[in-house]
């Protein structure tokens, strides 16, 4: 199963929009926060498609809570903002929180730059942002595939994406 990644896009969907028509096949759309207005408009658009979303530090309107659990197959996902988790200190804190919860994929944004690791078990990934990167010139997203006991996260540059 294909999971696509959104983070950060503060009201610029035309990147966003192309990476769903990329990856048209994927079952499940997560955003992470920081412009979920705009991703629950887009994603009215594909009816046959899952997707859940937590809201960020300037979703101030949003009523959904900033960090989330839930499960695809058998495996727990959390899947947060995290700037309740002081994501850009250090991964700490989230690494605890995913641990309580028994998550083995933690899921975050907030700082605008892509990161993948694998700690002991967990997967953590922070899919950049899909409008204003930090650590690229590109706009940036995750993808999760999860196959049986296999889970592969990845970060996607949409580094020939010229919709700005």
């Amino acid at each position: 199963m294909r999971i696509v990644v959104f983070s950060d896009s503060h009201g610029i969907t035309a990147a966003m929009e192309a990476a769903i028509e990329q990856q048209k096949s994927a079952k499940l759309f997560i955003h992470l926060g920081d412009g979920l207005e705009e991703f629950k408009r887009i994603m009215e658009k594909y009816p046959g498609k899952e997707y859940w979303c937590v809201r960020g530090n300037c979703d101030y309107t949003a009523p959904e809570e900033s960090t989330a659990y839930s499960w695809v197959k058998d495996v727990k996902i959390m899947f947060t903002h995290g700037h309740h988790w002081h994501v850009k200190l250090d991964l700490d804190d989230l690494k605890i929180g995913a641990r309580e919860q028994n998550a083995r994929i933690a899921l975050y944004g907030h700082t605008h730059i892509s990161h993948v690791a694998y700690d002991d078990g967990l997967h953590i990934m922070n899919p950049g942002s899909i409008s204003c990167p930090k650590d690229y010139s590109c706009p940036t997203y995750g993808t999760i595939d999860i196959q049986g006991k296999n889970i592969v996260c990845n970060i996607v540059k949409m580094e020939h994406y010229r919709g700005y």
